[in-house]
């Protein structure tokens, strides 16, 4: 299987298809391939997307439990599903992907909002094969998405610029802030005294 990488996601081509996986475990298809020249959106823009959404258990068909034709979201808010966010980032107007989300992506943690079905029988299809997820402790959220729209959202005070840190980025913060904790801990059993603040 030949692959291509290209900094934080690799492509494979398995039977005809190019599959696309990202480091957090999302993974991708592209359909239809958008304007190349678009933009592609950034935190804190509205964008209009079309979906069909399933869920795929081991063994088992997809499984669709919802589907809209125009569903306006705002990109990158923490209120939708963590793989919708992360696949629609690098996406250009008129593409259309299918994005395998993982459980760690997809409906976890409070706050969730979505994209939910609107009715309760939608809602409780899902849930019921949410629980089939948690009972076999496998599958995944598949969506098929065409993103329509980018537009700026005028009532945004700039809390979402994308001048926050990359990924790369945090993970050396990250890195740093451990190392420092762990220095600070092993001072700490070898009785070393911080003489500016009297701590040992």
């Amino acid at each position: 299987t030949p692959s291509l990488s290209q900094g934080a996601v690799t492509a494979t081509t398995e039977e005809g298809v190019k599959l696309y996986s990202t480091k957090s475990g999302l993974k991708y298809i592209i359909l239809k391939e958008g304007s190349p020249a678009g933009p592609s959106p950034r935190y804190g823009q509205l964008v209009t997307i079309a979906y069909k959404s399933f869920i795929k258990l081991p063994n088992v068909d997809l499984e669709q439990y919802d589907s809209d034709k125009g569903y306006l979201l705002k990109h990158g808010n923490g209120r939708y599903i963590p793989g919708l966010d992360e696949g629609l980032h690098t996406m250009k107007v008129g593409e259309k992907r299918r994005l395998i989300i993982p459980p760690k992506l997809g409906y976890v943690g409070p706050g969730v909002l979505g994209p939910l079905p609107q009715s309760p029988w939608g809602r409780y299809q899902l849930n019921k094969l949410l629980d089939q997820m948690i009972e076999v402790k496998a599958g995944s959220v598949v969506l098929d998405v065409e993103l329509r729209n980018i537009m700026d959202d005028e009532a945004d005070q700039g809390y979402y610029e994308d001048d926050s840190l990359s990924p790369e980025d945090f993970n050396i913060l990250r890195d740093n802030l451990s190392a420092k904790a762990r220095d600070a801990r092993d001072k700490r059993k070898a009785g070393v005294v911080d003489l500016l603040s009297g701590a040992v």
